[in-house]
């Protein structure tokens, strides 16, 4: 027992140190732990967001696989035509950020839409990320791509 109280203050010095250490142990593993929902959260929210650009695409087959994008950009149905994109374009956004891989299935989809997105001004990607995508995507389709008459 006479060891422990000469060196009491040791003692007591080292038990604050391994406090101090477990404390910020701690914080550190809540804010891993609160970037991992987010993280998880953000890309939960990107798949649900492409899932309802799907549901909109069955069953909005002529704004999904245009004809002609060109007559629905000037017809009575541009408005819807043009949210219908701008919807891919933001499910594009959301997957992009969170999930590397996605950029050959938006490709894709957006084929179709070439001419709707070549048009000056139609280009207005909210994040660095999708301004690349765009920008390589207009890149290689609208040099390709005929103007509507």
């Amino acid at each position: 027992m006479t060891w422990f109280a000469r060196n009491a203050e040791t003692i007591e010095a080292c038990a604050a140190v391994v406090t101090a250490i477990v404390a910020v142990v701690a914080v550190v593993g809540v804010k891993y732990q609160l970037d991992a929902t987010e993280r998880q959260q953000q890309a939960q929210s990107a798949r649900d967001t492409y899932r309802a650009h799907l549901a909109m695409a069955a069953t909005l087959p002529r704004f999904a696989q245009p004809e002609d994008a060109c007559q629905l950009m000037e017809g009575s149905n541009s408005g819807a035509y043009s949210a219908f994109v701008d919807h891919l374009l933001y499910s594009a956004e959301q997957m992009l950020e969170v999930e590397p891989g996605w950029e050959t299935t938006f490709s894709q989809a957006l084929e179709p839409h070439a001419q709707y997105l070549c048009l000056e001004g139609a280009l207005d990607g909210s994040t660095p990320t999708l301004d690349a995508f765009l920008r390589n995507f207009t890149e290689k389709q609208c040099s390709q791509i005929p103007a509507c008459e």
